[in-house]
């Protein structure tokens, strides 16, 4: 029987967490046994009872415990390993990808799989301590992975070029979307609070509030929506670390009633269907999930063309609008001009639900059943 473990820093709200999700329920469980080693104690998704669960610590807080954790994890990854037998570990996000690559350093005999959800390069081109420790990490460690699975050509070009990576270490796989289960959720009521803003022309953003994922270009760009279409409100959902910075920012530019920010929702298909526009503003992407699920919902999308991933899934103009980064001027006549064609948006939202079918779970679950076999 073969045993196979998939390592991630927590299961708490992301994208790669909700890939990791549709994975375990959907892999074949044919002569095969399954676990989830976590290295933080945190659940926003549901689990399937037949998943062995492993937690490696409770809670970790800042980044110096973060960082000594990773070696110590390492440690203890080694010893489930060989206590379970375990013979394959796919890793996720950079920390867990350090730490299943270490473990094997220590000894260990299993086979190293890492998947990749972002160009490094750009996600870490700040000067700060942790960007310049992740793309060390990255050089010196990747190498060793027996493959690396990234989610769109543009990380896996990256990998090459910028980190030297074998070619034939690197295999492409997209996430994954359930259309059918997105669709099921899109059609399930608002609560009483939100109903009202859906009288407006909504425009919608769905990511963490971090630099990468460009919302404050959005909201420079919402404020020229605003003086050709005044009843137009932006929703933002999602978490993090820039929230009060782009708060404080919708203040300054005197849209704190026209902005709203939603935090992080389990459910963000009903938001998503009930919008006019959909808007990725990201200035770097691996392979955005709200950008198909918006798709999956039938909501005409507008996004940035990032590296990597919108130019993988939007041909411009035919089912999407692609504009330059960081781009407010941009992302603004790309939006006016989607709430004011209804035609247009019609077309979008057709020629979506074509494209979305590449990235359905059958297609991409048969591809990794293929690494597994």
């Amino acid at each position: 029987m073969e045993k196979i473990a998939f390592l991630i820093n927590s299961m708490a709200g992301g994208g790669a967490e909700r890939v990791l999700t549709i994975l375990l329920k959907n892999l074949s469980r044919e002569n095969r046994e399954f676990f989830l080693i976590v290295l933080e104690d945190k659940f926003s998704y549901e689990i399937p009872k037949d998943i062995k669960i492993i937690k490696l610590f409770s809670n970790l807080k800042g980044n110096f415990k973060k960082l000594f954790a990773i070696f110590l994890a390492a440690v203890k990854l080694r010893k489930i390993i060989k206590e379970n037998q375990i013979n394959i570990v796919m890793s996720f996000l950079e920390r867990s990808n350090y730490i299943n690559i270490l473990a094997k350093n220590y000894s260990s005999s299993h086979k190293v799989y890492i998947s990749e959800r972002a160009n490094p390069l750009k996600y870490y081109s700040g000067k700060n301590p942790k960007s310049i420790f992740n793309l060390f990490a990255i050089k010196r460690l990747y190498k060793k992975a027996d493959l690396i699975i990234p989610n769109s050509l543009g990380v896996k070009e990256s990998l090459i070029k910028d980190f030297s990576i074998n070619p034939k270490k690197i295999k492409v796989i997209y996430n994954p979307i359930n259309i059918k289960e997105i669709q099921t959720f899109s059609q399930k009521p608002l609560e009483p609070e939100y109903q009202k803003i859906f009288k407006c022309s909504i425009i919608i953003n769905v990511g963490r509030l971090i630099k990468e994922k460009g919302q404050e270009y959005l909201i420079e760009a919402f404020k020229e929506v605003k003086k050709e279409i005044p009843k137009a409100k932006l929703l933002i959902l999602g978490t993090g670390e820039l929230e009060s910075y782009l708060k404080d920012l919708t203040k300054k530019l005197c849209l704190e009633n026209d902005v709203l920010f939603l935090g992080w929702q389990k459910n963000p298909f009903k938001f998503l269907t009930r919008a006019k526009v959909f808007v990725l503003s990201s200035l770097t992407e691996g392979f955005p999930n709200s950008l198909i699920e918006a798709m999956a919902c039938g909501v005409p999308v507008v996004s940035t063309s990032c590296p990597s991933g919108p130019n993988e899934i939007i041909k411009n103009r035919e089912n999407g609008i692609l504009v330059p980064v960081a781009d407010e001027q941009a992302l603004a006549r790309a939006i006016i001009e989607l709430l004011n064609d209804f035609s247009l948006r019609k077309r979008f939202s057709q020629e979506e639900k074509r494209r979305i079918q590449d990235f359905s779970v059958k297609n991409i679950i048969y591809q990794y059943e293929q690494l597994f076999s």
